[in-house]
């Protein structure tokens, strides 16, 4: 939230001074003063900073946090105790699923019913709120996961509906890193 209320000031602020830049430029080729168009391009370094700090943001630093983070959490996560609890309770499944992500994009998975993943298929980072978005091999966006810690302490949440019926009778299962890549 804090980004995009520093990307909507860095848009008003830069808008602003593009204006006020426009409009003594236009002023000063009218009076032919050289002052005044002299002003016009200091004004106008504003936007190309407030601008340029937004198209530098969203094209060089974002994309490498996203690739350090697709780094950091590459590798085989099994699910953790208390959620195989959950799982066999409920008769799900009798054997622990893994789930591999690969430093690729790419994951394979032991597809579990309650889960939204699909065999194999794409994942990403940087999605809403910081979550982490999986794709089927068509594109289609079948599951998202919440990832907390890093490196061999990184794991990922996933929503298991318990009920097909009922999509808010859902309970939280934790997917642990047991290996890197």
């Amino acid at each position: 939230m804090l980004e995009s209320l520093l990307f909507i000031f860095l848009i008003i602020i830069g808008g602003i001074f593009l204006i006020i830049s426009l409009v003594v430029l236009i002023v000063g080729l009218i009076k032919k003063s050289s002052k005044l168009k002299k002003l016009s391009l200091g004004i106008g370094i504003v936007p190309i900073l407030c601008f340029g700090l937004i198209t530098f943001w969203y094209l060089i630093a974002v994309p490498s946090f996203n690739n350090s983070q697709i780094q950091d959490f590459a590798g085989v996560y099994e699910i953790n105790n208390s959620a195989y609890e959950l799982i066999t309770k409920n008769g799900l499944d009798k054997k622990k699923p893994k789930l591999i992500l690969f430093t690729d994009g790419t994951y394979k998975f032991d597809e579990m019913e309650g889960v939204g993943l699909k065999k194999s298929g794409t994942w990403k980072t940087g999605g809403i709120d910081g979550l982490f978005e999986f794709y089927d091999e068509r594109g289609n966006l079948s599951e998202w996961a919440s990832p907390s810690g890093s490196g061999k302490e990184s794991a990922l949440s996933f929503d298991f509906k318990i009920d097909k019926k009922d999509w808010t009778n859902t309970e939280s299962i934790l997917f642990v890193k047991t290996e890197s890549e």
